[in-house]
């Protein structure tokens, strides 16, 4: 293997399958509020076209924190209780 081999590895290839693997469970898993459709056609997109699709949910609002999103403003200890679903 060349150094560029290598190169084109590390710099292209593993970040774009970090990328894909990343936007795939993040469609799967996190985002509930998506229909089973639009859930179906983003996964279908990432997975046929990898670099493309992903990018594409990037921008068009995937991968946002949760925390942010449904942030409110309440106190530190409301979060924890929040984040680790036990009530006050």
């Amino acid at each position: 293997m060349s150094f560029w081999h290598a190169f084109i590895l590390l710099a292209v290839f593993i970040p774009l399958a970090i990328l894909w693997i990343t936007c795939i469970f993040d469609v799967v898993l996190r985002r509930h509020d998506l229909s089973g459709w639009a859930r179906a056609a983003w996964v279908a997109l990432i997975i046929f076209l990898p670099a493309v699709g992903s990018l594409a949910y990037i921008a068009f609002g995937g991968l946002t924190p949760t925390h942010v999103s449904d942030a409110s403003a309440g106190s530190p200890r409301d979060d924890a209780l929040r984040m680790t679903g036990r009530t006050p």
